[in-house]
């Protein structure tokens, strides 16, 4: 869960350059994630926790962008 909240932190950080390096980097993932996040952070947290395969992914699309 805490890599989980580490990653809402840095999406609540840099908004849409966030997510356009998700959506770039995690495109399959995108939308579930958009909807996720909507319903506050810690239904996000809570998302990715349940969906631990996509952490990894997510993690690697915002290091790629220099996000993380």
């Amino acid at each position: 869960m805490t890599l989980a909240l580490k990653i809402g932190r840095v999406i609540a950080k840099y908004g849409s350059k966030a997510w356009k390096a998700i959506k770039s980097g995690a495109a399959k993932y995108y939308d579930s994630l958009r909807e996720a996040w909507e319903a506050g952070l810690y239904a996000f947290a809570k998302w990715l926790a349940n969906h631990w395969y996509v952490l990894e992914i997510v993690k690697e699309a915002l290091e790629a962008a220099g996000l993380m």
